[in-house]
C-alpha cells in the first residue's frame, strides 16, 4: 500500500510538471527589440543562441519603434545619459572607430610609415581645428585634396568622433551622407579623395576578417607596435588592441540597450547577454563591455 502511494505521488508530479512546461510552451515570451543597422547582425545572433536555450522565449527585431517595444539598442556619446531616456540603460558591448580612405588615395603614400597626429587629424576633419591659422603644411595641404563624409542623422558616429575630440558635430567639414553610416563606405570607395570614420564592422568584412575591398585606413602617427596592427589590416588583431588601452586617435564608445526594468524577460534576456553573449562581440566587430562595468551591471540588473 505504502508503495503504491509512493507510485501515485510521482506520476501526480510528472503529470503537474508536464503541465506546467506544456503551458510554458503554449504561452510564449515575445520580446521586441529596436535596433539600428550597425549591431544588427550581432544582436540577431544573440537572439538566435538566447531562443535556442530559451524556446518558449521569441525575440522579434525591428527598426520602427512604437508602444511594443521592449528594449531599444543605442549608440551615443558621453553627453547621453540614462536620465535623458527615462529608463536604464545596459551597456552590452563597445565599438571602435577608424579614419579609412580610398585605397587610391594619392596621398597615402605622401603621408609614408609616421601618418597624421592627433593635431593634424583634427585640422583635416574639423573646420576649426586646432591648428587653424597655424602654418603646418602638411596638414594644410591635405586639408584641401581630402572630403570628409559623415552622416546626416543624430546618431551618426560623426557624434562620437566630434565629441571624442572635443568638438560637436556642425564643426565636422565635408560632405553629410544621408542614411546609415553603411553609405559613408559606398560614398569613399567611389571616391579616391574620401576619407570617413566609420565602425570595424562596416569597414572590414566579417567573413574574411579583412578589409573591405577599395579601402585603406588612414595612417595614424602612432607606436610601432600599433601602426604596423593597422597596417595589417586583421580586424581581430585591432579588436585585441584596442581593448588593451585607450589611444587618443581612436574612438571608442559603448552602445547598449534603453529597456524597461520592469519586465522579468527582459531582465534575464539582459543578464544573459553580459554573461554569456560578450564571446559574440568579436565575431561582429565590437569590443567587449568593460570588466569592471559588466561585474556593477550584473549585480544591479
Amino acid at each position: 500500500m505504502k508503495k503504491f502511494k509512493i507510485t501515485q505521488l510521482i506520476i501526480i508530479l510528472a503529470v503537474l510538471f508536464s503541465t506546467a512546461v506544456t503551458a510554458q510552451q503554449n504561452n510564449p515570451v515575445t520580446i521586441y527589440v529596436e535596433s539600428t543597422r550597425f549591431a544588427t547582425p550581432l544582436l540577431e545572433r544573440w537572439a538566435s543562441e538566447y531562443e535556442k536555450g530559451n524556446p518558449e522565449v521569441e525575440i522579434v527585431i525591428t527598426k520602427e519603434s512604437s508602444e511594443k517595444i521592449d528594449l531599444s539598442l543605442v549608440s551615443f556619446v558621453d553627453e547621453i545619459s540614462a536620465e535623458d531616456f527615462g529608463q536604464p540603460i545596459l551597456y552590452a558591448g563597445r565599438y571602435a572607430l577608424l579614419p579609412v580612405t580610398n585605397a587610391d588615395n594619392p596621398l597615402l603614400e605622401e603621408l609614408g610609415r609616421k601618418g597624421l597626429n592627433k593635431d593634424q587629424l583634427e585640422n583635416i576633419i574639423f573646420e576649426k581645428g586646432v591648428l587653424a591659422g597655424i602654418d603646418d603644411p602638411s596638414s594644410a595641404k591635405f586639408k584641401h585634396e581630402v572630403t570628409i563624409y559623415s552622416g546626416h542623422k543624430p546618431e551618426s558616429f560623426g557624434g562620437t568622433v566630434a565629441a571624442h575630440f572635443g568638438y560637436s558635430t556642425a564643426d565636422i567639414r565635408g560632405r553629410k551622407i544621408s542614411g546609415d553610416d553603411f553609405f559613408l563606405i559606398h560614398a569613399v570607395r567611389k571616391d579616391p579623395s574620401g576619407i570617413t570614420f566609420n565602425s570595424l564592422s562596416y569597414i572590414f568584412d566579417i567573413e574574411t576578417r579583412q578589409l573591405k575591398e577599395e579601402l585603406a585606413i588612414l595612417p595614424l602617427d602612432v607606436k610601432k607596435h600599433e601602426r604596423e596592427v593597422l597596417q595589417e589590416g586583421d580586424i581581430d588583431e585591432i579588436i585585441a588592441l584596442v581593448e588593451k588601452g585607450k589611444n587618443p586617435l581612436i574612438p571608442v564608445e559603448n552602445f547598449g540597450f534603453v529597456y524597461k526594468d520592469d519586465n522579468r524577460a527582459v531582465r534575464e534576456f539582459l543578464r544573459w547577454i553580459l554573461s554569456e553573449g560578450q564571446r559574440f562581440n568579436h565575431d561582429y566587430g565590437f569590443l567587449q563591455t568593460e570588466e569592471t562595468v559588466l561585474t556593477a551591471q550584473l549585480k544591479g540588473i
